[in-house]
């Protein structure tokens, strides 16, 4: 039998001890140790009391015959839990000893553990004040590493698919929903008053309770919170690198992102240079690279400068396809026309978990550019949507946003919009789209055939 010394007084003995009644299957004999007879209402074959001056190394000789595999000192008093320590310590150099510490106590023992009352009460009373996060405490490391965070309504979580949610450092494991818990799957879809379990870095999850407890309309956010445009002026036009510079400073005034970067390969001599020179004296966030030459070793600086959108042109963008997919943070592809000149907003689909899973992305994007917003559902097969528009429907109130659906049954809307170059297009970035032209010419996914409208700006948001 394993045994456990408490020495314990105060106003919290008795219910101290009660709780301990309750617990089952503890496996262990406790001796407890009160300097005054209380009105002790316990109950149990697991555990004796002895009531004596604790301070006593004398009266402790009577009761540590039983070796005790670890002690507790729960007492209201400074000076009589230092001697209570000091005359266990003398009876036994290497017992564990746990000491509630209501003061601060400093004291120099390898095998002694100080229990800070105040900060946990302080962070006890502190998780009932709006807007702090609920962090476990007592499992785990204990620093925030495990937290519950309850989404509100017009939250930038609400309404979205587990699989959209970018997860860099940490992770969705539970969902609380009307007292019943549900287990994560992509297709699982959150809603307002929803309650997420997330486990990952404590300082990352301090950044997404943030995130969460933020009204919608922050994309880039949950991807990121800043812009990065790569221009490499040795192998684009200066038309097209004048059109990223553009792009990219008119997308960090009227997005929510918080900065832009701009990184330099292949830096020369031209009107393109001069004018990324005056902008590097005016503002920080630009770097003239002159070591690396191609669209590798960036990763490590996505990450660190956690970036949530990355700018480019159509013939990178083919060229680099694979290593963008693998970065999972939105692409934006730059059209042959100016920024400034588009008006609307469009998604092209015939894929209705597809448009579920990117409706939030899309439809926050579109409402910070003031972009009208038009789906064109192809559908074929004629099946009900009345569930799809029932969703849009509640993102439009959620973003005070007009959201139009064009219903196509009978025509593929690429016939109709391959000839614009005013469009924003939104398209679910998947793994399909790295896959050769002959399969593609025989796909019905419209996302495959995003080259047709390859003269638009195209902005890539990926998916599982």
């Amino acid at each position: 039998m394993n045994h456990i010394l408490i020495i314990i007084d105060g106003i919290l003995a008795k219910h101290f001890l009660e709780r301990l009644c309750f617990e089952k299957g503890l496996g262990y004999f406790f001796t407890i140790v009160c300097q005054h007879k209380e009105e002790l209402n316990i109950n149990s074959d697991s555990l004796e009391v002895h009531y004596f001056d604790p301070t006593s190394t004398a009266r402790f000789e009577t009761i540590m015959g039983k070796n005790f595999k670890q002690a507790f000192i729960y007492m209201q008093d400074e000076f009589e839990t230092k001697k209570t320590y000091e005359a266990l310590r003398l009876l036994d150099i290497n017992l564990e000893i746990e000491i509630m510490d209501f003061w601060g106590l400093s004291i120099s023992d390898s095998r002694v553990n100080l229990i800070d009352a105040r900060m946990t009460l302080s962070r006890r009373l502190m998780n009932f004040f709006p807007d702090i996060a609920l962090t476990a405490q007592y499992i785990g490391l204990g620093e925030g590493e495990i937290m519950e965070v309850k989404i509100p309504p017009g939250s930038i979580f609400a309404y979205r698919h587990i699989s959209s949610i970018q997860q860099k450092r940490w992770r969705i494991v539970l969902i609380y929903r009307n007292s019943k818990i549900y287990f994560v799957k992509p297709s699982f879809v959150l809603e307002p008053n929803d309650s997420i379990l997330i486990v990952g870095d404590s300082v990352v999850l301090q950044s997404i309770f943030h995130n969460i407890r933020d009204k919608a309309g922050q994309f880039p956010l949950p991807f990121g919170s800043n812009i990065f445009t790569l221009i490499d002026m040795k192998n684009m036009s200066e038309k097209t690198q004048e059109n990223l510079i553009n792009t990219t400073l008119q997308l960090e005034e009227k997005s929510n992102a918080k900065k832009s970067f701009i990184r330099v390969l292949n830096p020369k001599i031209s009107p393109i240079f001069y004018r990324l020179k005056e902008l590097f004296d005016e503002r920080e966030g630009i770097f003239f690279d002159y070591f690396n030459t191609d669209f590798t070793n960036l990763n490590s600086f996505l990450e660190n400068n956690d970036v949530g959108m990355f700018i480019t042109d159509f013939k990178h963008f083919e060229k680099e396809k694979k290593n963008l997919f693998d970065l999972k943070i939105p692409i934006l592809k730059i059209g042959e026309t100016s920024f400034e000149s588009l008006k609307e907003s469009v998604i092209l689909s015939a894929n209705e978990s597809e448009l579920e899973n990117n409706a939030n992305v899309i439809t926050d994007f579109s409402k910070q550019l003031d972009f009208n917003l038009t789906l064109y559902y192809y559908n074929p097969n004629s099946q009900n949507i009345t569930d799809m528009k029932e969703y849009f429907r509640s993102l439009s109130k959620l973003y005070d946003k007009n959201i139009q659906i064009i219903h196509k049954r009978d025509e593929n809307p690429l016939l109709n919009l391959q000839y614009r170059n005013d469009l924003l297009q939104f398209i679910s970035f998947e793994k399909e789209l790295l896959d050769g032209n002959f399969s593609k010419s025989l796909s019905t996914n419209l996302n495959r055939h995003y080259t047709k409208l390859k003269e638009n700006y195209q902005l890539f948001i990926p998916v599982e």
